[in-house]
C-alpha cells in the first residue's frame, strides 16, 4: 500500500493474500473437494486433517463453528456418525465433535 494509506484490514488482506497467491479456479477446486469430503478409508485423524485443510477455502460455507461440525460429522463413516448422535450436544465445540470421533473409532 502507498505511504500514507489507510490501515488494511484483516479481511482485505486474507483477500488481496488468496487473489495473488491462490487463483480463484483453484480455491473453486479446493471448495468443491471440501463439500465433497467424506471419510473413507481415512482414519479420524486424518479425515480431521484434511477437512480442516479444506476448509480454509470454504469459509463462506463455514461462517459459524456450528456449521464447521455439522460438515465434519457429516462427512465421516456412518457407524461412527451414529454413534455421535448420542454424545454431541448442539452447540458442541469443533475440537470436541472431533475427539469423540477419535474415541469412537478407537472402540471400534
Amino acid at each position: 500500500m502507498p505511504a500514507g494509506s489507510p490501515p488494511v484490514t484483516w479481511s482485505q488482506f486474507t483477500q488481496l493474500f488468496l487473489d495473488r497467491y491462490i487463483p480463484p479456479s483453484e480455491r473453486e477446486e479446493l471448495r468443491y473437494q471440501f463439500e465433497q469430503l467424506e471419510q473413507g478409508q481415512m482414519s479420524v485423524t486424518d479425515y480431521e486433517a484434511r477437512f480442516s485443510e479444506l476448509s480454509l477455502h470454504a469459509l463462506m460455507i463455514l461462517p459459524m463453528d456450528v456449521e464447521r461440525v455439522r460438515m465434519f460429522v457429516t462427512g465421516l463413516h456412518s457407524v461412527i456418525r451414529a454413534n455421535m448422535a448420542r454424545e454431541v450436544k448442539i452447540g458442541s465445540s469443533y475440537q470436541l465433535v472431533v475427539e469423540i470421533a477419535r474415541r469412537i473409532e478407537g472402540y471400534r
